[in-house]
Order: C-alpha cells, then sequence, then structure tokens
C-alpha cells in the first residue's frame, strides 16, 4: 500500500510540476500573441497616419492648381477692393476652397487662401464662406506662415498640432505657396485638419486596446483614445507621461511595459516638410494575467488518485495544445490579412501620387485603366467620360470593334449608365437574377461587371465600367471605389485645364479658331509642305461694306452676320483645310495640297455661299471679297505668302469686291523675301 502510495504521489507530483511548466509556456505565449496584435494594430494607425499626410499633401497640390486662384491676382484691380466686390475674381477661389472642405466633411476645421503679405483672402469654416468683415487681416505669425512661403511650389508644409484661432480646436496644418506667382509665392492655400477626427479614427480602431499618438521628440501626447477631443481641451490627459520613456531610443517599432500593461509603438515614416515626428502607441488596457490564470487552473491536490491526476494532466495537455495551435493560425491570419493591407495601401499611394503628375487627360484615363487591370488581374477596364455639353457619354480608353459594349456606346446619353444616373455603384452578377432596371451599356456585356461614378463637388463627370469574371469581394470594390475617389479630382482638374487652352484658341462669336491659332496652325503647315515638298494656298477674304451694316443696322445685326458667315466656312469647309476668324470681318482659309488654281475654285464656292446669306433685319446682300496666293508659286514662307494674298484681296476690291482675284494676272515689284 505504501508502495502504492507513493508511486501515486510522485505521479501527482509529476503531474503537478508538468502542469506548471505548461502555464508558464501558455503564458510566455500569450504574452507574445498580445505583443504582436498590439505591434500590428500600432503598424496599422501608423500607415493610415502615413496615408493622411500623404493624401493631404495630394489634395492640397490639386487645389493650388485650380486656375481659379491664379485668376484672382490675374484680375484687374487692387487685392482688398477684388474682395470686398465679392465678384467672379474671388467667387472662383471660394468655389475651390468649398471643393476642398467637401473632401474632408468631418475633419476639416477650416479651409483658406492667404496673401504673401499676411491677410486672408478667403476663408471657409465648416462648410461656411467667411464675410470680408471676419477675415484675418493679418496671418504672418502664425506657425504655418514663412515656413511655407520659403518653400517651392509643388511642396506642402504640415505644422505641427496648434489651437485654431478660428474654430478653438487641436488642428494640423497643410499649407502650400501657390504655383505660378513668383518665389516666393503671391500666396498660399491652406487647411486644417482636427485632431479630434484622429481621435474618432483611433477610438475605432482601439476596439478592447487604447491608442495613442506621442510625439517622438517630447513623449507629449497628440491624441488618446480614451478621451474625446472638445473644444479648447488640451491634448490628451494632462500630466501624462507614460511615454516619456521612448523619447531618445530612434527605434522603428518594438515592444514595451507602459504603466504595468503590454504595449507596442511604431514610429511614423519622416517626410520632407511635415514638422511631426510621432509615435503610435497601442496598450493593452487590462492587466497582465497570472500564471494560474493565463494557464486556465493548475491541478492541485492530487497525491491521492494518481490515474486521475494522470487523466485531468493529459486533458489539460490536449487543451492547451489545441490552444496554442489555434493562437498560431490566427496570428498567421492576422500577419496575412496586415501584409495585404499594406499592399493595398502602398498601391494605392503609388496610383495616387503618379496621377498627381499626368499632363492631360488622355494619360490620366490610360493610368487610371492600367492601376484597376493590374490590380484586378483577368479583368477589363473602360472609362467612360461625359462630354462639355452634358448629352453624350462617351468612351476614353480603347475598346475592341467586337466588344458587344461597342453599339451602345456610338449614340450613348449620360443617363444609359445607371451609375451615371443614380451616382452610386451598379454591379451586375450574370449568375444571379437580373434587377428591375437593366443599365442600357453594361447590361449587354458577357462578364460580371461594377461600374463606379466619378463625382466631383456633387456632379457626375463619368464612369469606370469594370469587366471581370468573378464577382468582386469587398476588397476589390474598396479599391475600385477609392480609385476613382483619387482620380476624379485630378481627371476634373485635366478637363478644366484643356478647355480654358481651347477656349483661349478660339473665337468665340463664330467658333472660329482666333488669330493666335491661325499663327501656329499656318507655321505648322507651311512647314509640313516645305518638308513634303507639296503646294500650299492661302485664301484671305473680306466682307464687304460691313461697317455700313453696322452702322445702318446695328452692332448687333453685324455680329449675326459674322456668326453667319461662320456657320457657311463650318459647313463648307474639306476635313484636310483650315479656316479661322483673322479679325474683325476679316476671314483666312489655308488649303493643303492645293495649288493656285485649286485655291481659286475653292474660294469661288466660298463666295458663292456666302452671298447666299440671308439675315433677318438686314436688307443689303453679304458678300465678300477674296485674294488667293499659293506656296510655292508666289511665296516662299508664311509670311511672304500672307502678304500675297493680302495684295489679291485688295485687288479684289479695287477691282468692284465680291470677286476673286490672284497676283498672277497683274504686274507687281517682286516681294521681298525678307520677313516684314
Amino acid at each position: 500500500m505504501r508502495a502504492a502510495a507513493f508511486v501515486a504521489l510522485i505521479v501527482g507530483v509529476a503531474l503537478l510540476v508538468g502542469s506548471v511548466a505548461l502555464g508558464v509556456r501558455d503564458q510566455t505565449e500569450k504574452r507574445r500573441s498580445v505583443e504582436q496584435a498590439l505591434l500590428n494594430k500600432a503598424g496599422d494607425e501608423a500607415g493610415q497616419l502615413e496615408d493622411y499626410f500623404a493624401r493631404a499633401r495630394s489634395i492640397n497640390l490639386i487645389t493650388a492648381h485650380n486656375p481659379a486662384f491664379r485668376d484672382f491676382y490675374a484680375a484687374p484691380g487692387k487685392r482688398l477692393d477684388k474682395v470686398r466686390a465679392g465678384g467672379s475674381a474671388i467667387r472662383g477661389a471660394e468655389d475651390g476652397l468649398a471643393y476642398l472642405e467637401q473632401l474632408y466633411p468631418t475633419s476639416i476645421g477650416e479651409a483658406c487662401f492667404i496673401d504673401r503679405t499676411g491677410p486672408e483672402i478667403a476663408r471657409y469654416v465648416r462648410g461656411v464662406r467667411a464675410i470680408v468683415k471676419d477675415l484675418s487681416p493679418d496671418e504672418s505669425g502664425a506657425p504655418f506662415f514663412e515656413p511655407t512661403f520659403a518653400l517651392r511650389a509643388g511642396q506642402v508644409f504640415q505644422a505641427k498640432p496648434y489651437v485654431s484661432p478660428d474654430t478653438h480646436e487641436w488642428v494640423i496644418s497643410n499649407s502650400t505657396p501657390l504655383p505660378g506667382t513668383g518665389n516666393p509665392a503671391a500666396a498660399m492655400v491652406h487647411f486644417e485638419i482636427t485632431l479630434a477626427s484622429f481621435q474618432r479614427t483611433a477610438a475605432v480602431a482601439a476596439k478592447q486596446d487604447e491608442i495613442a499618438i506621442v510625439d517622438a521628440r517630447t513623449g507629449r501626447v497628440i491624441v488618446d483614445s480614451r478621451f474625446e477631443q472638445h473644444l479648447g481641451a488640451p491634448m490628451g490627459e494632462p500630466g501624462d507621461r507614460r511615454f516619456v520613456h521612448l523619447v531618445g531610443h530612434g527605434e522603428t517599432e518594438g515592444s514595451t511595459t507602459i504603466g504595468g500593461h503590454r504595449g507596442a509603438f511604431h514610429r511614423l515614416e519622416r517626410t520632407p516638410h511635415n514638422a511631426n515626428d510621432w509615435y503610435v502607441v497601442a496598450v493593452q488596457k487590462s492587466a497582465p494575467g497570472t500564471l494560474l490564470s493565463d494557464a486556465g487552473g493548475a491541478p492541485l491536490g492530487m497525491a491521492a488518485a494518481a490515474l486521475a491526476l494522470l487523466v485531468l494532466g493529459g486533458v489539460a495537455f490536449r487543451g492547451s495544445r489545441r490552444e496554442a495551435e489555434e493562437s498560431e493560425r490566427s496570428r498567421a491570419a492576422e500577419e496575412a490579412r496586415t501584409a495585404d493591407e499594406r499592399d493595398y495601401h502602398e498601391t494605392q499611394r503609388e496610383f495616387t501620387e503618379i496621377m498627381q503628375i499626368t499632363r492631360d487627360e488622355d494619360e490620366a484615363y490610360q493610368l487610371l485603366k492600367r492601376h484597376l487591370q493590374r490590380s484586378l488581374p483577368g479583368s477589363d477596364v473602360l472609362v467612360l467620360n461625359r462630354n462639355n455639353s452634358h448629352d453624350r457619354l462617351e468612351p476614353m480608353t480603347a475598346i475592341a470593334d467586337d466588344s458587344p459594349l461597342a453599339a451602345p456606346l456610338q449614340a450613348a446619353e449620360p443617363s444609359s449608365c445607371l451609375a451615371v444616373r443614380l451616382g452610386k455603384r451598379h454591379e451586375r452578377n450574370v449568375d444571379q437574377e437580373q434587377p428591375l432596371l437593366t443599365c442600357e451599356i453594361c447590361g449587354v456585356a458577357n462578364d460580371n461587371s461594377t461600374c463606379v461614378p466619378s463625382l466631383v463637388g456633387g456632379e457626375v463627370i463619368g464612369s469606370v465600367l469594370v469587366q471581370h469574371p468573378f464577382p468582386l469581394d469587398e476588397a476589390d470594390r474598396r479599391r475600385v471605389a477609392e480609385s476613382m475617389t483619387q482620380a476624379s479630382p485630378v481627371l476634373a482638374n485635366l478637363r478644366n485645364l484643356a478647355l480654358s487652352e481651347t477656349r483661349a484658341l478660339t473665337d468665340g462669336l463664330t467658333g472660329l479658331p482666333n488669330r493666335r491659332s491661325i499663327d501656329d496652325t499656318l507655321k505648322r503647315m507651311v512647314a509640313h509642305a516645305e518638308r513634303t515638298s507639296t503646294s500650299l494656298a492661302a485664301v484671305l477674304f473680306d466682307l464687304d461694306h460691313f461697317k455700313q451694316i453696322n452702322d445702318l443696322c446695328g452692332h448687333e445685326k453685324g455680329d449675326e452676320v459674322l456668326a453667319a458667315v461662320g456657320v457657311v466656312i463650318t459647313g463648307a469647309l474639306r476635313a484636310s483645310d483650315f479656316a479661322g476668324r483673322f479679325g474683325g470681318e476679316e476671314f483666312i482659309l489655308v488649303l493643303p495640297d492645293t495649288d493656285r488654281a485649286g485655291a481659286v475654285a475653292v474660294a469661288e464656292k466660298f463666295r458663292v455661299a456666302i452671298a447666299a446669306i440671308e439675315v433677318t433685319g438686314v436688307s443689303r446682300p453679304v458678300t465678300a471679297s477674296f485674294g488667293v496666293a499659293a506656296i510655292p508659286e508666289d511665296a516662299a514662307d508664311s509670311t511672304l505668302l500672307l502678304r500675297a494674298a493680302d495684295r489679291a484681296l485688295y485687288l479684289a476690291k479695287a477691282n468692284g469686291r465680291n470677286r476673286i482675284e490672284t497676283l498672277a494676272s497683274h504686274q507687281f515689284e517682286p516681294l521681298d523675301l525678307a520677313p516684314a
């Protein structure tokens, strides 16, 4: 009996020692798991903050490139007078600030347009435009002022947190000098993000833990997920010095003990002109467990029943092993999710940065297509754009002739696309029951499709249609939506710039190219004729007695006559020819691969067409006189070509008007071959 009892006691003691050792191992594994989870959480939040700074820089630069800000300085008058007048010069800049606030509707405290001498030109605070008397007369003492004006165009200064004098909240500012206005710039575009918005984000991410944003140089708490930040309240908890031990270490990330709790930290990557050097610290709210609590209880008092101790120890061992395996699987899944999220943010950040430097709309459209097709293997992407007249939806990237989308897109209206009509994402799954209303465009496709509208300032300017062999998961939907959110303001800005350039080269009354466009085109066409050894003709024509039409019928009727001539020219022009309004009532035709005789024939067709113009209220006939010259028959370069055509036009007027003349049948002194 003693021997049996001794054996039972020995077995019981052995099992007890084994249980203690197992508990120590479980406690160590749990501590490692907690530290890894905290490190992942700190790294994720740091990545989001780095993304914020990158997005804020991009949005600041896009806004500063809005031509309305430069137009304010280009408009005549003194700065203060233009602000007080409240006209188009300042409204355009205010609209740019209003749109900036729409990008961060719950985060931006205010957006400002500030002159180099210190006064505010315009300000929006939470969607409300500041009246003139409320504008600050001098912002030169603000912490962002001098550093911003020390930058070059295309750079952004991000200041340390400070209390905004307008909203009385803790904020971080983003400021960039206005491009194209000298160095230093004439003004800056500036906006403030509230630290309260960072706290809300941190509170959501924290869940059962605590997240703090800490100044890496002082240990001061910038944001604490436990406390909501109210107007005027101090940052963090007063006197909070838990993180001072992190100062001076210089480590990028690691684990630590903070106030008896386990914690992990991750330092944000430093970027140029960002005054903020931060740690993100994740702290476990609950206190570290004991050996007994982490192990789930140790077997005690089992000396009298060896067999029971063995069974209980075996069950405890198997249970601990299953828990360790589950913990390992959970940790591996968390690491994989973190890696995927970092890859997602990296590719999106690359896309956003490249998007900012695209030179024109076509390059931006192609970049958006390549980015989505690379991110969604097997997909086909089509970018659609709403034209300037808002009556057509046009494909801006290539579409195959045999694609089922080709036919409906030949005459598609914006309302043909359900995503454009609804202003939100529209999806089609070929394996599911079709919806009540079928999209006229993607409804004919053979694959699954996802269509996302391009929204700028509440207006739909187009959409992107993604066809994919399998339905998208939530991560892929997020990628498409966020890519469009980043691309839309860039596309809108490039579109506005292209429209402005077109208008600058077009005569507003006739719709024909103006003198500036004529000069550029003529030089280009003459150079081509010289390279190819082909002929080129110029036809100058002038409306006869046009001053009498203005004097007798009024300038309004004169404008109608000029507009009618523009319609006649546009309708009769050959595809290869060029026409423009030279100035006043004088027009020009440039005809490639056309000799003098051919140009006379073309001029005759236009002469007859103009003579047939009838304008209500204009009693006298509308006629024109034409002068024709050609290279190489009459001149050798663009200057001499125009001079020869002008001499022929003079002959036509001198010989009775409503006729066509060349220099071939008249004796003139030779043209000076040197340009006038």
